[in-house]
């Protein structure tokens, strides 16, 4: 199994930046290239209200940029906190790539602080709260009806392989297969279909820094419809029930558990298919994910939960 191979950033000159600006009227010519936290975009803070990405220069790449371009605003539409976009270029006249400008949130990224997950319960709340907001406010016919979220196959092939590489024996390639035969009937059933975010990790998260509150949640390249219980993947399970809580104080979202822990499971043998991932953030590092299932498991949750133990 090889790592990760992406495309390249395209190069972005000075004077690209200053012409961004000027054509945007955005009266600046203070830029600073953020370090890069996820893995699809350069970001760059252009003065002290605006947020310029820049994609990979690649057709999915590209793809994913004109997605958010629609996701953001009907995303805000339905009350969800996140920042508004001041344009989206896809002309290709100053990059070879599409970029978006959006308004600078004045705060934090959650994964970079050095918390425990488990610190930051209203966090999660509220992060659950708005993906709530999201589910049940972005209408099917609307201006995102036609944008979907990558499909990921079904993990119960994977097992044997990793077992082929090494990863674990046979004996734990068959309790995982058992585990997941257990979780199958619940997590494949047929379910609605509702407009996720797809890509909820805590680097995607902005909060307050000192007080810890919960400011916007960014990143929407990964969104497009599907099964609620995915936008509760990419983030420990540990603060599942707190998202949980603040998503059920909007709608109801029942017997949702096993779809849940299935999905953690699939990303996590997903993403052990490729390899380490040093520099990436915690939800590109499967064998954490892991750890962080038997944790949350080991704890004793509630019988929602418990039920589901292998």
């Amino acid at each position: 199994m090889s790592p990760l191979s992406l495309p390249d950033f395209p190069e972005v000159k000075t004077e690209t930046l200053h012409e961004i600006s000027r054509r945007h009227g955005l009266g600046t010519d203070d830029f600073s290239l953020l370090p890069q936290v996820g893995i699809f975009n350069l970001i760059y803070v252009l003065g002290e209200d605006f947020v310029l990405r820049v994609p990979r220069d690649h057709p999915i790449s590209a793809a994913d940029a004109h997605k958010e371009s629609v996701a953001v605003p009907v995303a805000r539409k339905a009350g969800v906190r996140t920042p508004r976009i001041i344009a989206f270029d896809a002309s290709l006249n100053l990059l070879p790539v599409p970029y978006t400008l959006y308004e600078r949130v004045r705060g934090a990224t959650l994964g970079l602080l050095p918390l425990d997950p488990s610190e930051s319960p209203e966090v999660w709340r509220e992060l659950g709260h708005d993906l709530a907001l999201l589910h049940s406010g972005v209408a099917e016919d609307g201006p995102a009806a036609g944008l979907e979220t990558d499909e990921i196959p079904d993990p119960r092939s994977w097992t044997d392989e990793l077992a082929e590489e090494g990863y674990f024996t046979a004996t734990e390639a068959r309790w995982l297969d058992d585990w997941l035969e257990r979780l199958a009937p619940a997590a494949l059933a047929a379910v609605p279909r509702y407009f996720l975010h797809g890509d909820s990790q805590a680097t995607n998260v902005m909060v307050r820094e000192g007080s810890m509150e919960y400011l916007a949640v960014l990143d929407w390249g990964s969104s497009g419809w599907g099964d609620p219980a995915w936008d509760f993947a990419g983030v420990p399970l540990r603060v599942v029930p707190s998202m949980l809580e603040g998503y059920r104080a909007v709608v109801p979202l029942d017997d949702v558990e096993a779809r849940i822990l299935w999905r953690h499971l699939q990303l996590s043998l997903y993403l052990l298919r490729r390899g380490p991932q040093p520099g990436r953030s915690w939800a590109e590092r499967p064998l954490g994910m892991l750890l962080d299932v038997m944790r949350f498991l080991l704890d004793s949750p509630e019988d929602s939960w418990s039920r589901w133990i292998p």
